[in-house]
């Protein structure tokens, strides 16, 4: 006997597309794969999809009602929506997140789930297409199929239960997985689905539901298509902000109470958004995504692909690898959110935390079991907060030597968020191969660099962040001497941020910058990217500007900062499409 899966109810059975009637759909043997594929990626298709299983429509009553944001103007009224109305892909992470929310971790196969330490910061890459496609609906399938053997426990209903349950059960799964409620049209066309499971067995009728929400694209997608106000700007829909939140702190979909928050429109509210985000932050799992999406906008992650010349670095494997970035993430989590510290102590504190393999890369004492990370006060002439923490130093190296060009471009770049610079025309690629394995060090690499005229203009806006590095080998262990001769880190900052001044070394150049706006405005707006998906977005934008002004004075905290964000008219507001 055919089992029936999803895909047989999505082509019997799923909306048409814009301009198609019934017949249509009869002719066309239903919704066809390629509607998946665009995922209603414009408001036109989107359009098209309301009112079935598979909308991303936020159905509201009231027409122009103003929405999270208000209609106040502010100091940031004349900062114009960036980002127009839009329907967004769920990342991977965020997609495998909302199947393990909804279904537990037996829905989730344990060899394919994305771990969330090495998640992408965006989604470059990720393309819609028949791969992308056919992973999500196995992983639904598979999700469907976990619940055998756990039916009455996740839904509810006894495996020869009646109607009445398997509705109740669908609906409220329904409107978690879609994110907001369901039409009338939807719920009869998923009625339908149950019947065709149905001629299976009432337990399959159920599974074979399950599996066409989360197989639909309203699961896979989440829609910023908003209201209109009067005033002509596009305001996110209670429903739309719950979801662009959730995602933007935790990677996964709204919990109960942001969804009853959004049910009830109380999201229109700016002060709930508030409540809703501090209370959220006061979750460890909410913590512990920021603190991701924090090392992944800074490539922390990378660590795990580097290789080191085990002839000059016998140590170097999985083990340090591991220990390098668990010794970040519990720096992050000491600094930001146990003692609540101004985010630029991220680029001064001399406290972190060590194993005994990562207390002989620091030169340090440590107590305790060799396994076990106790803190530690680094040397205050030698170390000074991330930037010296060997996950970067180790991960911006090559193989047998330092990089000042891959360190230069992190901190103009993943630090301060300096314009990008051009890479070396193609012309150069021989020339560039040829100075990196020549028998020079990597000041001399640099004066050759500021010699030519092609390279040089480009490269005094980065090497002087590399060279200032240089007391750190390629495992981030400080020197003072390299093959005998002492190390020169003494650096003339050459303009760099307005600055023309002198530093002898990383140390007393981060403990400089720390004083200054840039860092926390770049990492402000690495969060504001983050949760918009807005890569265009700089440090000086109006949408990041207003989020700094809009901090209590002397409050550069990391929940500060993630509160202005939610609250800003960045995350709230979009502009109708030309």
């Amino acid at each position: 006997m055919h089992r029936p899966r999803a895909w047989d109810w999505i082509q019997r059975a799923a909306p048409p597309a814009a301009g198609e009637g019934h017949a249509a759909r009869e002719r066309s043997g239903g919704w066809r794969r390629s509607a998946w594929l665009a995922g209603c990626a414009s408001v036109l298709v989107a359009a098209a999809c309301t009112g079935t299983l598979g909308s991303n429509v936020d159905e509201q009553p009231g027409g122009e009602q103003p929405g999270p944001g208000g209609e106040q103007p502010g100091e940031d009224a004349q900062c114009a929506p960036r980002l127009a109305r839009r329907i967004v892909l769920l990342a991977d992470l965020q997609f495998t997140n909302s199947v393990r929310a909804l279904l537990g971790d037996a829905a989730v196969r344990a060899d394919q789930a994305p771990d969330e330490k090495t998640k992408p910061f965006m989604k470059k890459g990720i393309v819609v297409g028949t791969s992308l496609v056919r992973t999500r609906l196995d992983a639904a399938a598979y999700a469907a199929e976990s619940i055998d053997g756990r039916f009455e426990q996740v839904t509810g209903c006894a495996t020869d239960g009646d109607d009445a349950c398997a509705r109740d059960f669908l609906t409220r799964f329904a409107t978690q997985a879609f994110r907001r409620p369901l039409g009338a049209t939807e719920l009869e066309d998923l009625w339908a689905v149950l019947e065709l499971g149905k001629e299976e067995s009432y337990q399959r009728g159920v599974m074979l539901a399950v599996e066409a929400i989360l197989a639909s694209p309203s699961f896979s997608y989440r829609t910023e298509l908003g209201e209109k106000g009067s005033d002509g700007v596009v305001r996110l829909s209670p429903h739309e902000l719950a979801s662009e939140l959730s995602f933007f702190l935790t990677d996964s979909q709204p919990d109960p109470e942001l969804m009853a928050a959004a049910d009830s429109g109380a999201l229109r509210d700016p002060a709930e958004v508030a409540r809703q985000t501090e209370r959220l932050l006061a979750l460890p799992a909410t913590r512990r995504s920021l603190s991701t999406t924090l090392l992944a906008a800074w490539g922390i992650s990378n660590l795990f692909g580097t290789v080191k010349d085990p002839g000059m670095f016998p140590e170097y494997g999985p083990l340090l690898q591991a220990s390098m970035f668990h010794e970040t993430e519990l720096f992050l989590d000491a600094t930001l959110w146990e003692r609540g510290a101004d985010v630029s102590e991220l680029l001064t504190s001399r406290e972190t935390f060590v194993n005994e393999p990562l207390a002989e890369v620091y030169g340090v004492e440590h107590a305790g079991a060799p396994e076990e990370f106790t803190s530690v006060t680094l040397p205050a002439e030698q170390r000074a907060g991330l930037l010296t923490q060997a996950s970067v130093l180790a991960t911006l190296a090559r193989t047998d030597n330092t990089s000042v060009v891959a360190r230069g471009l992190f901190v103009r770049g993943a630090l301060l968020c300096l314009p990008k610079l051009p890479s070396p025309p193609e012309s150069l690629a021989d020339e560039v191969a040829d100075l990196l394995n020549a028998d020079m060090t990597e000041r001399e690499r640099a004066e050759a660099r500021a010699q030519n005229s092609t390279c040089g203009a480009c490269h005094k806006g980065i090497d002087p962040l590399g060279l200032m590095l240089e007391n750190y080998d390629p495992l981030g262990r400080y020197r003072e001497t390299l093959d005998g001769e002492p190390v020169d880190a003494k650096i003339e900052t050459n303009g760099i941020l307005g600055m023309f001044e002198s530093y002898a070394n990383a140390v007393e150049f981060v403990d400089a910058i720390a004083q200054r706006e840039e860092f926390a405005a770049c990492l402000t707006r690495q969060l504001v990217t983050y949760g918009t998906d807005d890569e265009q977005l700089k440090p000086d934008d109006c949408q990041v500007e207003s989020v700094i002004n809009a901090l209590p004075e002397g409050a550069r905290t990391l929940p500060a900062i993630v509160k202005a964000i939610a609250t800003s008219r960045a995350l709230t507001e979009r502009t109708e499409e030309e």
